[in-house]
C-alpha cells in the first residue's frame, strides 16, 4: 500500500525555491551571524544568488542536495529552508539541516512541524534509510530539536567546526526509518 506524500501541515508548506524567494534567499544566505552553521564564508552577490536560482534543478538524484522553503500556510511567506545534502542512493541516506529566519520566528514550533514533513517526504520519496544531522553542542536549541524528533546522539565529533578562530564540537544524530513513525 502506498502512503500519500505530503508537503503541508496546519500552519506550513515546504516548496521548492522560486525565482520570487531570491530576496529571503540572499538575507539567509548573507546574514553572517548564520556562517558558524555552514561552510559560507563570504556573502554572495544578487548575480550569483540568481543563477543558482535559475539553474537549479530539484532533484536530489543528480545534485545530491534539496533546499526545500518552509513557508507560512496562509501566506506563503518563506520563513526558512529545510537542505538534505551529501546524499546517496547507493547507502539510502542523507544529511538535513534546517534554519528558521529571521530570528523573530524562533520558538514558535516551525523547524520541528517542519523537519517531521520533511523527514515523512525523504523517508518515503527517496527510499531512505537513515537521516542524519550535525549540530554544534553549544546550540541547545538545535540539540533539543532534534531529539525531540526521535533522533538519536550517536557521537560527538571534537573540534568539527572552525569559526571566528575558535574550533566546536559537534554532536551527530541519526534517525533510522525502522525507528520512524510514518
Amino acid at each position: 500500500m502506498n502512503k500519500m506524500i505530503k508537503l503541508t501541515s496546519e500552519r506550513l508548506r515546504l516548496r521548492s525555491l522560486e525565482p520570487s524567494d531570491l530576496t529571503f534567499f540572499m538575507a539567509v544566505e548573507n546574514d553572517a551571524s548564520l556562517w558558524n552553521v555552514c561552510d559560507t564564508r563570504v556573502p554572495f552577490s544578487r548575480f550569483t544568488l540568481e543563477k543558482i536560482l535559475e539553474t537549479s534543478v530539484p532533484d536530489i538524484f543528480k545534485e545530491k542536495q534539496l533546499r526545500l522553503v518552509i513557508c507560512l500556510k496562509n501566506d506563503e511567506k518563506p520563513i526558512g529552508f529545510v537542505d538534505f545534502y551529501d546524499f546517496s542512493p547507493l547507502h539510502h541516506r542523507c544529511g538535513v539541516g534546517v534554519i528558521i529566519y529571521p530570528s523573530e520566528q524562533y520558538g514558535k514550533g516551525y523547524a520541528k512541524e517542519a523537519l517531521t514533513l520533511a523527514f515523512d517526504y525523504a523517508f518515503k520519496a527517496f527510499d531512505l534509510n537513515q537521516i542524519w544531522a550535525e549540530v554544534s553542542v553549544e546550540n541547545e536549541a538545535s540539540n533539543a530539536l532534534f531529539s525531540s524528533l526521535s533522533m538519536v546522539k550517536k557521537e560527538v565529533r571534537p573540534q568539527w567546526l572552525y569559526h571566528n578562530e575558535k574550533y566546536t564540537d559537534v554532536s551527530v544524530y541519526h534517525l533510522f526509518k525502522k525507528d520512524y513513525l510514518m
